[in-house]
């Protein structure tokens, strides 16, 4: 016969275990005060860029973004390998996968500390948002003068050198609110490309939805369009997509649907001058469409089926025992 002792501790335990299946693992999203007291906001970025091929001038192709809020080592529901976004550049990022002309090494210039502008402008501290692997504080992987990484654009190469796509997914259950898109972008000199805008594509598998009327944004809507007017220099953008509208409402992305956007670079003159992106990011918030479109993050507090199970047995053994001792 088990003694009352030996009953109420595996009573305990079975609590215990329940109680710790759960809290699951809460991601992490962004930390103040880059979140701009938004405790539900979350990104991914990018700091480093791979080569397309097998060369720094074979365009740019990466879909392992460096920082990543999303990342959920035990996630609940959909998800892509741990994460509820993912992006890509170039090749995957839209239908053409313009991939610009490749990757500058040069420490010199760039490799700033933030995601586009200050945190005081809605910009994001990249050591604010934590790693793709789950870690934080968020790691720097360039500091000027160190070493640097940053995606080249060229003149006189053709549109596919001086254009390069983007792309974000929703891999979660929820929506969600994409709210403005960081970079940081540097004219070269007086023959680079000095004018800069960022589109949006429709068609593929982009489908990135007004919250006013329901309807896919316009393709080539224009986000974002800056000019240089003296070289070199650099702009730290932060910008808001609602705001870059006519008539501004929420943009979202649906369970599983992606937005793809392209850099435009235009006006240069010749030489085969460059100008570059880093520090390319995206932000924005989840949102429960099945109940008013509150914020929420897709790891949920919600104890999950076996971990109620759990508690729910737990609760009976202690309740038994406890009457027979009474």
């Amino acid at each position: 016969m088990i003694s009352g002792k030996r009953l109420i501790h595996s009573a305990s335990v079975i609590v215990a275990v329940g109680f710790m299946l759960s809290e699951g693992a809460v991601s992490a999203a962004v930390l103040p005060p880059s979140d701009g007291g938004n405790a539900f906001l979350h990104a991914l970025g990018w700091q480093t860029f791979d080569n397309a091929g097998a060369n720094n001038n074979s365009g740019i192709s990466d879909t392992t973004p460096n920082s990543n809020s999303t990342f959920d080592a035990t996630p609940v529901g959909s998800n892509h390998d741990g994460f509820y976004l993912t992006g890509a550049i170039g090749a995957g990022a839209s239908v053409l996968g313009r991939d610009g002309y490749g990757q500058s090494t040069t420490k010199t210039f760039l490799q700033g500390p933030t995601f586009g502008d200050s945190p005081a402008n809605n910009g994001m501290n990249i050591v604010d948002v934590p790693n793709a692997d789950g870690t934080t504080p968020g790691t720097r992987q360039n500091v000027q003068g160190v070493s640097g990484s940053s995606w080249k654009f060229r003149g006189n190469e053709g549109n596919n050198s001086l254009h390069g796509d983007f792309s974000i997914t929703n891999q979660s259950d929820y929506a969600f609110r994409l709210e403005r898109i960081h970079y940081d972008a540097r004219a070269g000199n007086s023959n680079s490309p000095k004018e800069l805008d960022i589109i949006y594509l429709a068609g593929g598998d982009s489908n990135l939805t007004r919250a006013d009327n329901g309807n896919e944004l316009n393709d080539l809507t224009v986000l974002s369009d800056i000019a240089f007017g003296t070289q070199p220099s650099v702009q730290n953008v932060s910008q808001s997509l609602p705001g870059a509208l006519a008539v501004p409402t929420a943009l979202r992305l649906a369970p599983g649907d992606s937005a793809s956007f392209r850099f435009r670079w235009s006006n240069f003159g010749g030489g085969f001058a460059e100008s570059q992106i880093d520090n390319l990011a995206f932000s924005g918030t989840f949102q429960d469409q099945n109940n008013g479109y509150v914020s929420v993050d897709p790891v949920t507090a919600v104890p999950e089926p076996t971990a109620l199970s759990l508690l729910a047995l737990g609760a009976v053994i202690m309740a038994i025992q406890r009457r027979r001792l009474g």
